[in-house]
């Protein structure tokens, strides 16, 4: 690595931290305003719940901020050394923009790594503690309507609903088969309590048997029931979770669980793309910035025409995911178009720039 490369480095890697944590800030109080009402009615509480929460949603933050941190660092970097001279003079020792930017590329590639890691296993391993603070403070603690399987069990669930706060169901319907599909019994139940351990606590339990299809009498009745089973509290709030809580492992499988829902594989698409748009924000955004002179001298100009490329990829992101979650497009078009668009449109501008 030479003495530039290590110069341009280091000049990138601190504007990444700060435009980080002034970006966080900014969603943190945007976030705030709008569960304001929601805080007040948690009253002494309020506090200590909204920090619990945000030191958990810290790790999503860092995940949906840092393709746009990149580039606005990027941003800052470059306009500050054109400011004094210092892309001229680079240009003028035989350097094309190219390998001015090299350095960047390589940074941001490095820390996109880092960003798939804390989207692949921080937030998942932090999905159901956020989840579950998400929901006793600001959402609805009810989820109606599940439908799970414990296959290695070989039992299917169908609950009215779930309260994820007290981890209590109502209206339980449980289907008891044996390995060649075959219905064991069927149980019937008021409701259900977790009591851990892989253990649900069932009341008034109506069963029936079954043997080669044909229900065997008598009809059991119990006053309750420890039924013991994988499904626990995770899975009963899977179906209902947060995409971007969920691992690209965690998507595969709901799309697989799920084939007639095309929205999981739509976002399994879409976070294989997640790594490279560090980069490909990069590649439309520098020469763009760099290419033309007001934007490369005025700093204002230069972030506001980066924020614009950055608003325009969500925009056509949004609008391709809508596209796909209702069928309208096929699920790798929907994750992979927005990218692919940029960049091209980004070898389109270096190749404009005369890189």
């Amino acid at each position: 690595m030479s003495r530039l490369d290590k110069y341009l480095i280091l000049n990138y890697i601190p504007a990444l931290f700060i435009c980080g944590f002034v970006l966080i800030g900014v969603y943190v109080v945007i976030d705030l305003f709008q569960k304001f009402d929601d805080l007040l009615s948690l009253g002494d509480q309020a506090v200590s719940m909204a920090f619990n929460y945000y030191a958990l949603f810290l790790p999503v933050m860092i995940a949906k901020l840092f393709p746009a941190v990149v580039l606005i660092a990027a941003g800052f970097s470059l306009i500050r050394l054109a400011k004094h001279n210092e892309i001229m003079a680079m240009q003028v020792a035989g350097l094309s923009l190219y390998r001015i930017l090299l350095p960047f590329f390589i940074t941001a590639t490095f820390f996109s790594f880092l960003a798939l890691a804390n989207q692949e296993l921080v937030i998942p391993s932090l999905a159901n503690k956020l989840e579950r603070l998400r929901t006793i403070t600001f959402d609805k603690s009810e989820i109606k309507d599940i439908f799970i399987e414990d296959q290695e069990n070989g039992l299917v669930f169908r609950v009215a609903s779930y309260d994820v706060i007290d981890e209590t169901m109502k209206g339980i319907f449980l289907l008891g088969m044996d390995k060649e599909q075959k219905t064991v019994f069927t149980l019937s139940a008021r409701d259900g309590k977790w009591v851990g351990e892989k253990t649900w606590y069932l009341r008034d339990v109506i069963k029936h048997n079954y043997q080669e299809g044909n229900w065997i009498p008598p009809v059991i009745t119990e006053k309750e029931l420890f039924l013991k089973t994988n499904v626990g509290p995770e899975d009963m709030r899977q179906e209902e979770r947060d995409p971007g809580l969920v691992s690209m492992a965690g998507l595969l499988n709901l799309s697989q669980k799920r084939p007639e829902d095309p929205k999981y594989p739509v976002f399994f698409y879409s976070r294989m793309t997640y790594p490279l748009t560090g980069p490909v924000f990069l590649l439309l955004g520098t020469p763009f910035i760099l290419g033309l002179e007001k934007l490369r001298k005025n700093l204002f100009l230069g972030i506001s025409a980066i924020l614009c490329i950055v608003g325009a990829f969500f925009v056509i992101t949004v609008f391709c995911t809508n596209l796909g979650v209702t069928g309208h497009l096929h699920p790798f078009l929907a994750g992979w178009t927005p990218l692919i668009l940029f960049a091209l449109g980004g070898l389109l501008l270096f190749d404009w720039t005369g890189t």
